[in-house]
């Protein structure tokens, strides 16, 4: 595990780009079992109740964001779109894995992508940047090329991105753990994704705070 008192750096290079990320770590000693049942229920009928949405599902005020941003909703969704249709489909979130769950939460509840990481697994800092030729991505449609799209990279490789669903099985016992939004700018305020994670802290008592910061891009020239 690494030090409570690991921080890193995050660099957005993608013009019109926010990011906020918190590195958390396990609550030791909590028994998690009802609250998280409650947490992850509740965010799933949030989901059924939601607004406006487009006929892919995705909600109508974050599909303009994303085009605004470069993005071809039907060829690249969000990630976000992509779990909640997987749980519209499953009739509920995945259990069994603490950070997926908690991760379901959080996009289920904003509507915007997240993704977590294995703090483990991590060579930081992070850079959030266009995909090179070469570089891939796994998805649940194969491996997917990174070319010309944003992704977030550590010293070693592609890890993730707003548009690729990551698994739970990369997840599986991980701790600490860095949970990352990815938002266009000129939403970045109405999501508030400092809120969105600190509420998901209290409602479920499965995480404590390592460490949390906001990291700005350049605006679009």
């Amino acid at each position: 595990m690494c030090d409570v008192l690991d921080t890193f750096d995050c660099q957005v290079l993608v013009p019109g780009w926010r990011l906020h990320l918190a590195s958390l770590s396990v609550t030791p000693n909590r028994d998690r079992g009802n609250v998280m049942d409650l947490a992850t229920s509740g965010a799933f009928r949030a989901l059924k109740s939601a607004g406006d949405m487009d006929d892919s599902g995705m909600p109508l005020w974050f599909r303009e964001a994303w085009s605004l941003a470069g993005l071809d909703p039907a060829k690249y969704p969000p990630s976000s779109q992509q779990l909640a249709q997987r749980a519209r489909e499953q009739g509920g979130i995945d259990r069994g894995c603490l950070a997926w769950e908690f991760l379901s939460v959080l996009v289920l509840k904003s509507g915007v992508p997240w993704v977590a990481l294995d703090r483990r697994v991590l060579h930081t800092p992070l850079v959030y940047r266009l995909g090179e030729p070469g570089e891939t991505l796994p998805t649940d449609r194969g491996d997917v090329s990174c070319a010309g799209l944003p992704v977030l990279a550590d010293l070693e490789t592609v890890r993730a991105a707003p548009w690729a669903l990551g698994s739970p099985d990369d997840l599986v016992d991980a701790d600490p753990v860095v949970f990352v939004c990815f938002l266009p700018q000129n939403i970045f305020r109405q999501v508030n994704p400092k809120n969105v994670l600190g509420r998901a802290v209290w409602l479920t008592w499965a995480y404590r705070f390592v460490f949390e910061k906001t990291c700005p891009g350049r605006e679009k020239s």
